[in-house]
Parts: structure tokens; C-alpha cells; sequence
């Protein structure tokens, strides 16, 4: 959802894997990808490997405001990345309304998204 998770998770990864996702890290150690994941899965290797890590509840309290996911829609662009900024004074000029500008939305990043302000 944001560059500046990919270009952590880059880090993580050993050089000759790709960048693909989902990656699952376990105790700060690379676990894999989805296709080992379900490998491990599937041979019961997976289930010891989790043993002690806290389980989230069933019905558990997760923030009202983002769903748990971290990251909203931006406030001021509303996602589009784009906001009209006003090309002069912004007053009407002979009863019309002077035209905007359209700028890239310097609130958010390069998925349209800020961090939530309840949960972040």
C-alpha cells in the first residue's frame, strides 16, 4: 500500500527471490511465498512453526476507522492522487469563474491512500 513498505520488504527478502507478494515473515524470519506457505501447509509444518504467537480473537475489536487495514482514502483528493489548485486569485473575472489548476495531491502517496489518523 505504500513504496516505502515495499522498499522494506525488498530488504528482507534474500537477493534472488522476486518481489512477489503476499510473503509471510514469522518472528522476523522469511517464510516464503504463497506457494510454500501452502506447501508447508499441506506436510503440517506450518502449524508448529506459528505455536506461541498470539492468535487474533473471533470478534475482535479492530479500529472503527480503517478496518485494521492502516491506510484511508485520501481526505483531500478522495484517492485520485489529483486536486485543482486555483490558477490565480480565484476571483471571477467578467462573471465567470477563473479555471484551476490540476496538481498532484501532495498529501497522500502513490496509491492515493493516507495513513489512518486513529489507528497510525
Amino acid at each position: 500500500m505504500d513504496l516505502g513498505f515495499r522498499d522494506e520488504l525488498r530488504a528482507l527478502l534474500p537477493p534472488p527471490l522476486p518481489l512477489t507478494l503476499p510473503r509471510l515473515f514469522v518472528r522476523g524470519r522469511h517464510v516464503g511465498g504463497a506457494e510454500e506457505v501452502l506447501r508447508m501447509d499441506e506436510v503440517g509444518a506450518l502449524g508448529p512453526l506459528l505455536d506461541g504467537l498470539p492468535r487474533a480473537r473471533l470478534g475482535g475489536r479492530c479500529c472503527d476507522g480503517c478496518g485494521g487495514m492502516r491506510f484511508l482514502p485520501c481526505f483531500d483528493c478522495s484517492g485520485s492522487r489529483k486536486v485543482v489548485v486555483a490558477a490565480g486569485a480565484g476571483a471571477a473575472v467578467k462573471g465567470r469563474r477563473e479555471r484551476g489548476v490540476l496538481m498532484r495531491c501532495g498529501e497522500c502517496n502513490e496509491n492515493g491512500l493516507v495513513l489512518c489518523p486513529i489507528c497510525s
